[in-house]
């Protein structure tokens, strides 16, 4: 029994593998990010043997959270994922080889059909006997001819025993730290840290960190700013808040529309903020060389890279990506603010691979702007955990509620009659 959530490029692969073996649940096609998570707790719902998925049914964030959400909840249950046209050194695959999930690539220019052979070797001894009545096609797949092209990542590799022979490639992961997320029932739980940093100065990193931070303080979040930089600019904001020039206040944070500012002459260290429990904490780090925090950037759950638009520029956010090329990208958003769409196409083609944003002007980050929130929305849809919603069950505990005390204060009038 197996789960498919797979894109329609390698469902004909997937079935050859599998053949008539029993497939528990199956969604083929290039789906929405939500319906993506839906189908993902679908599958946590049954049991099965393996998991099949692949990196193209969606967008990258929202099948990282996909993900995560099963292996926290099924961690026992086999999962593969194919990365069809993926360099080795893809962050994404380095990723999910790092959870201890089976990943299958190919790299770029290799035939989609080559992933079968393959595939067939990870899927347990039933599925296998079920793709042994599956003819495949042997001269489009021919594993002497994709020997050196294929490549299965997997913490566990060198000691799984089906994969004896196989063209097995030893990982050297990126020791960063990071700060594990645990996810109940679709829920977050913990606080949710977001790092807003540019890739030079003066980008405007503390500008989108506030219209982060009301955004989501709008949806009902508690959220917390810190001054992660020397700039000394909230004590400027602070000053504007109170309306009084030159305002000097000794303490350390302050609130703005119940947004808690913490300013950079605050000592207070990450373990500490974590401990009060924020849903949300926004790191202002400013500009990439010039920040102490900078260590923070790769800790944080969803990272903010700001970039300029210019021509002059642009080249900067290149030479950033490439600074990190060997680090998981995947939840990177690149933001570049003041830039014509036609702009933003030439610079998404320079980073390939990864998500940029154009940042639509917003003069006022302490006001709500259709454009802006829809862009935050679609960012941090994965980072949102779900809300507690009156569900018919409880409707119905007020009603019978109701109904008892009714009747009580009837039978005491009775009595009292």
């Amino acid at each position: 029994m197996n789960a498919v959530i797979v894109s329609s490029k390698a469902a004909v692969q997937v079935r050859k593998a599998i053949g008539n073996s029993d497939i528990s649940y199956e969604k083929v096609g290039r789906f929405e990010g939500s319906d993506f998570l839906d189908y993902c707790q679908s599958v946590v719902k049954i049991n099965i043997q393996a998991f099949i998925t692949d990196l193209d049914c969606t967008d990258i964030p929202f099948f990282m959270e996909g993900i995560r959400q099963y292996r926290a909840l099924r961690s026992g249950t086999q999962m593969i994922v194919i990365a069809l046209d993926r360099h080795e050194e893809d962050g994404t695959v380095h990723q999910l080889a790092d959870m201890g999930i089976q990943v299958i690539t190919t790299a770029p220019g290799t035939k989609p059909a080559a992933i079968a052979q393959a595939l067939i070797k990870l899927l347990p001894d039933s599925a296998k006997q079920g793709a042994a009545t599956e003819e495949l096609d042997t001269q489009d797949v021919q594993m002497e001819r994709i020997k050196d092209r294929i490549y299965r990542f997997t913490s566990k590799l060198q000691n799984s025993s089906y994969l004896d022979g196989a063209d097995v490639m030893d990982l050297e992961l990126p020791d960063l730290p990071f700060q594990e997320k645990v996810i109940v029932q679709e829920r977050i739980i913990g606080t949710i840290t977001i790092a807003v940093m540019g890739v030079e100065s003066k980008l405007g990193s503390t500008h989108l960190s506030i219209l982060i931070a009301n955004y989501l303080h709008r949806k009902g979040c508690t959220v917390a700013i810190v001054e992660a930089n020397s700039s000394n600019d909230f004590s400027y904001i602070e000053s504007a808040y109170e309306g009084i020039r030159d305002f000097v206040n000794p303490t350390t944070q302050f609130s703005v529309n119940g947004v808690i500012y913490y300013k950079s002459s605050n000592k207070m260290d990450m373990s500490a903020l974590l401990a009060i429990g924020y849903d949300y904490i926004i790191l202002d780090i400013g500009g990439y060389e010039e920040s102490e925090w900078s260590q923070e950037f790769y800790r944080a759950n969803a990272q903010f890279v700001i970039g300029a638009g210019s021509e002059w520029r642009q080249p900067k956010i290149k030479q950033f990506r490439n600074t990190h090329k060997k680090v998981d990208q995947s939840n990177w958003y690149y933001c570049i603010p003041f830039v014509e769409p036609i702009s933003i196409a030439d610079i998404r083609k320079e980073l390939p691979g990864n998500l940029v944003f154009r940042i639509p002007a917003h003069p006022d980050p302490y006001k709500s702007q259709g454009e802006s929130d829809a862009m935050l929305s679609k960012i941090l849809k994965p980072y949102m955990g779900a809300k507690k919603k009156s569900s018919a069950k409880n409707l119905l505990y007020v009603v019978i509620g109701g109904c008892v005390v009714i009747i009580v204060v009837l039978i005491i009038l009775l009595f009292l009659k």
